[in-house]
């Protein structure tokens, strides 16, 4: 498990539930292309784990990547 939080203002909560949907940006058009977070979601849900994101309660947004332990038996 990996958890990354940063110090801005977090995300908007009406916005949580979108922010892995391809094309959703909060950004002004031409600034960006909403596929960021999606392609990061599709590449760790890919190896079998999840990414998800949150509003940590002091402020800022945290974004948690679960992945499974290798076996590691060879």
């Amino acid at each position: 498990m990996l958890t990354v939080r940063d110090s801005g203002p977090g995300i908007a909560e009406a916005d949580l539930p979108r922010i892995f949907v391809p094309f959703f940006t909060t950004k002004e058009a031409g600034d960006g292309l909403g596929l960021g977070l999606s392609i990061s979601h599709g590449i760790v849900e890919d190896f079998g784990g999840s990414l998800t994101a949150a509003n940590h309660p002091e402020g800022g947004a945290l974004f948690t990547i679960r992945l499974k332990r290798r076996d590691t038996q060879t």
